[in-house]
This record gives C-alpha cells, structure tokens and sequence, in this order.
C-alpha cells in the first residue's frame, strides 16, 4: 500500500510543480535523463546481475523478451484493420501504433511493479523493459517513418541508437558480469542510485500529464480503441498466450501481463508528436492513460490472483 501510495504522490508532485510555475520547464528533461543516463542503469545492471535463473527458467526469460513484441503485432493488426475500416488516415494508424504497441513499462511500469509484487518482480520487469526497448528502436521507428510517408530507417541508424541507450549497455554489462560478484561498496551505491528511478520518472511523467480537451473531442473515437487495445486487449493476450497456453504462471507470467495492461509510452508519444502524428491524439492517449492504468493494473494484478 505504501508503495502504491508513493506513485501517487510523486505523480501528483509532478503535476503541482508544474502548474505552480516555480520550477523551469526544462525540469521534466533534466529529471529524465537523470533516470535515462544514471539510475536506470543503475537499476538495470544491479537487478540483471543479481537475478538467478535455474536452466528451466530460461524459457521465462525468453516469454519476458518476446513478450513487447507480441503486443506491437497484435496492436498492428487492430488497428491496421480499425483504420481501414473507419477510415482513418495514415498519422492516425501510426499515432497508434507507437502508443498503443509501446507500454510505459519504465517510467510507469517499475513504481506499480515494485509495489505490486516486490524487488524479485521489478527483476523481471527489468527483462520486460528491455524487449520493450528493442521494439522501440526498431518497429518503433519503422511506424514512425512509414507514418510520415518516409523510407524505413538504415540499419545503421537504428544499431546506433540502441547500442547508445544506457539502460541497455548496462543489461549488456550486466550479464558479462554475472560470473563476477560486485564489490558490496559498489553494489550499495548501485542501489542507492536505483532509488531515483521511482520518484525522479513519476515526477517527470507527472509534470508531462495533460488532458487536452480538444484532442479528446476530436479524437474521441481512436482514443477509445487505443485505451481499450492497451489497457484491456494486450494484457488478455500474453495471459491468454504466456498463462494459459504456454503454462508460465506465478511472478514471471504475472509480471508479464501487468507490464502489459501498463499505460501508452511517453516515449512513443513524443516520437509521434516530433513526427506530426496526430500529436493531440498522442497527448490524450498518454494524459487520459497514464491515469486510468493505476486502476487497470492493480485491476488486472487482482485477477490474477
């Protein structure tokens, strides 16, 4: 309950400090990359290297990889054939696509995960992220091209980019380093920088929530089908999928399926309004569920009880 009570603190924080206007509007960049360039790692190489996996387990670790991709798919599909079927324009789709196929499985996803299920959850939420940001990169970035009516991006570029990313180098360190124990000097201050991720991202996401009642009103129908494929359509299927078909149940399928039910990606939000993708639609997707999956997730983590 604690745990749970801290989201919404450090969300509403954010929020408050952005409309008391005391604090620079560059607050929420500074606060990311502070999360981006330094506690994320931190989490990610303390939580990845201390993470056993028994050689049975390793199929869990596959279905914690595998399991982003699975939505962006399944996200591709709906909304392929909503669009064709309502008409809907090609920024419309791809608008989507980046924040329907994208979970906040990060800035979002680890505060509700630890508060759910506890550090060994968070450990395979790490995993979860990872995949998440391998489809990013790359899906990601391919719909976001189409989207503008552009050529897919070199393989060069999108190499680039996720050898790049922090977080990911430091899985990558982490795993090299799995045969080596870490000094305790440097594990306790990995730990101490790990605790900036819950406060710092919710304190930036917060201060980014807007509802924007234009974007609503005129969006009002996409918005709709992309809450309920995020929210309620991607979670039902990796249960669907990783629970009952594959038979990965306990911590690992549980966390799965909450990573999920978890809200659209800043992320690719923001990668939709740089590229003029129906940018009030990417807004109201984020502001309207980002709110909304702190019912949805407990919601579906009860479920699976």
């Amino acid at each position: 309950m604690t745990n749970l009570v801290l989201v919404v603190v450090c969300l509403l924080a954010g929020v408050l400090a952005r409309q008391s206007g005391r604090l620079p509007e560059a607050t929420p960049v500074v606060a990311t990359r502070v999360v981006i360039h330094i506690a994320l790692p931190a989490l990610t190489l303390v939580t990845i290297h201390g993470l056993r996996l028994a050689s049975e387990q390793w199929l869990e670790l596959g279905i914690a990889l595998a399991t982003p991709l699975l939505i962006f798919l399944v996200a591709l599909v709906v909304l392929l054939g909503a669009g064709r079927a309502l008409g809907w324009p090609r920024e419309i789709t791809a608008c989507l696509l980046l924040t329907t196929g994208l979970a906040n499985t990060s800035f979002v996803g680890f505060p509700l995960i630890e508060a759910l299920y506890g550090r060994e959850g968070l450990a395979r939420a790490v995993l979860v992220d990872q995949g998440q940001f391998l489809v990013l990169t790359t899906l990601g970035m391919v719909a976001a091209s189409a989207g503008r009516g552009e050529g897919r991006p070199s393989l060069r570029a999108l190499g680039r980019q996720l050898l790049l990313f922090p977080p990911f180098l430091a899985f990558v360190l982490a795993i090299a380093l799995r045969p080596v124990a870490l000094p305790s000097l440097v594990s306790s201050v990995l730990d101490k920088l790990a605790l900036l991720v819950v406060p710092l991202a919710l304190f930036a996401v917060g201060w980014q929530l807007r509802v924007d009642r234009q974007g609503l009103a005129e969006h009002a129908r996409p918005l709709a089908i992309g809450l309920s494929v995020r929210l309620v359509l991607a979670p039902l299927v990796v249960y669907l999928i990783v629970q009952r078909a594959l038979g990965v149940t306990g911590l690992v399928g549980d966390v799965a399926v909450a990573e999920a039910a978890m809200a659209p990606m800043i992320t690719g939000a923001l990668l939709a309004m740089e590229s003029g993708l129906a940018p009030r639609l990417a807004t109201a997707m984020v502001g309207v569920g980002v709110p909304l999956s702190l019912f949805t997730v407990p919601a579906w983590a009860w479920l699976l009880r």
